[in-house]
């Protein structure tokens, strides 16, 4: 009874070491990161904010853990559907002179920081690591995007 024991706690330590993040054969996480402002929107009518953003998203698998902060909106900003709790927020298939469909929803606090996760399909990870997505930013002053930044890897 003494080995079946043994045995079997051998067993369960392999186990959770093969599972283990030491493990060579998971995927290492890859983060991506964007500087956010105005100057960066894409459109025929300019538009100067003096809000300005990062965006910081962690790629583990088709999960996206994302951590948006937001600073400098003016007194009033609302969203788009006047709700001042959040903002729509999304990543956008696109270079930097390209406004381009969303592929996926986050969010942002009005000045403050946001975090969240969201599953994505295999096309959205292609779009970030080729470098041609970006994060905006949807206000009540701009329904197309106050505050832009295009996603680079950085690690």
């Amino acid at each position: 009874m003494h080995e079946r024991k043994v045995l079997l706690g051998l067993a369960l330590a392999v186990a959770v070491a093969a599972c283990s993040d030491d493990n060579p054969a998971a995927p290492k996480p890859e983060t991506f990161a964007a500087a956010m402002n105005s100057a960066n929107e894409v459109g025929s009518a300019p538009y100067t904010s003096p809000a300005t953003g990062t965006a910081t998203i962690t790629v583990q698998g088709n999960t996206l853990n994302w951590a948006i902060h937001t600073q400098g909106f003016e007194a009033g900003t609302t969203a788009p559907n006047g709700s001042t709790a959040s903002l729509p927020a999304h990543i956008h298939i696109g270079g930097p002179t390209v406004s381009g469909s969303i592929l996926a929803n986050l969010g942002a606090k009005i000045n403050g920081d946001t975090a969240g996760t969201v599953t994505v399909v295999d096309s959205v990870l292609t779009h970030m690591r080729a470098g041609n997505s970006y994060v905006n930013i949807h206000t009540n002053h701009r329904g197309a995007g106050e505050i832009r930044g295009q996603l680079a890897k950085v690690q």
